[in-house]
């Protein structure tokens, strides 16, 4: 895949932020541009295949893997699943709330682990899907270096080294493929929507004002923040994708909102 001559001067901005701001940090990033029916044009890019910490970015897969199992009738998004088939589990989202006696769909299982990043309703999902199986899908659409290899909050697989793994080019790509089923049939347009419908806008977008929609997912860990999607604009659609481990989680927000904003700014002003 080439690389856009232009996009050398938003990598020079980009990368004197990560001097500034995590100078000892591991940090990665992907600026692309989607066009309906093209292969991904990329416009900036750094560490783009040094493997992260998935945290909640694992998240978009599991949601695509739900909704290709809808689209080839093997599930229906209607049916329910108990909150007792998984013990709750706490960090983000609604769920750990209540008690084990509710049932939900599949659909609002997705919105819940998508929108406010329920980890008790991304269990629910893996356990019911089968880990094997997602990481089999992951494999179909070509995307190696996506795995996911635990639950949600379990700490005691993250110590035996048992982590969920990607790299920037692999989320992009996997937003590409979101990208062109967004119009296809409902199951693209209700991912789609559900992206945009992100409540978490304090990485990439922090700057941009809460009208500005954005197709995107976060992901936190100590010492890790991540944030990924795609922006719409006059200009067409984009794919920012910024993954920061190593870094205190206050400093990354920081310097993640000003990537925003830079990568905003660039897009929407110096390109052709």
């Amino acid at each position: 895949m080439g690389k856009l001559i232009v996009g050398k001067s938003l990598e020079n901005r980009l990368d004197a932020y990560i001097r500034e701001f995590a100078p000892a940090g591991n940090i990665s990033y992907v600026v692309m541009q989607f066009n309906d029916g093209e292969e991904p044009i990329l416009i900036a890019a750094k560490g783009e295949h040094t493997v992260h910490s998935g945290a909640s970015m694992i998240k978009v897969l599991i949601m695509e893997y739900v909704f290709y199992l809808a689209r080839i009738d093997q599930l229906n998004l209607n049916d329910a699943v108990s909150l007792s088939r998984t013990p709750r589990v706490e960090g983000g989202g609604a769920l750990q709330e209540l008690t084990g006696k509710h049932s939900f769909t599949y659909l609002e299982l997705c919105r819940l682990m998508m929108v406010l990043s329920d980890n008790w309703a991304t269990n629910l999902l893996i356990m019911t899907l089968g880990m094997e199986n997602i990481n089999a899908r992951a494999e179909q659409l070509g995307l190696d270096d996506l795995e996911l290899n635990r639950m949600m909050m379990d700490f005691e697989a993250s110590s035996e080294g048992r982590e969920n793994r990607l790299t920037a080019m692999s989320l992009a790509r996997l937003y590409h493929h979101i990208f062109e089923h967004r119009d296809r049939d409902a199951y693209g347009h209700e991912m789609w929507n559900i992206l945009g419908r992100q409540q978490f806008r304090d990485i990439l977008p922090f700057y941009w004002g809460e009208d500005v929609c954005f197709h995107h997912k976060t992901g936190s860990l100590d010492c890790v923040e991540h944030d990924g999607g795609v922006l719409e604009t006059f200009s067409g659609h984009f794919c920012f994708v910024l993954l920061m481990s190593g870094i205190g989680n206050v400093r990354a927000k920081e310097l993640g909102a000003r990537v925003g904003r830079s990568m905003k700014e660039f897009v929407e002003e110096a390109l052709p």
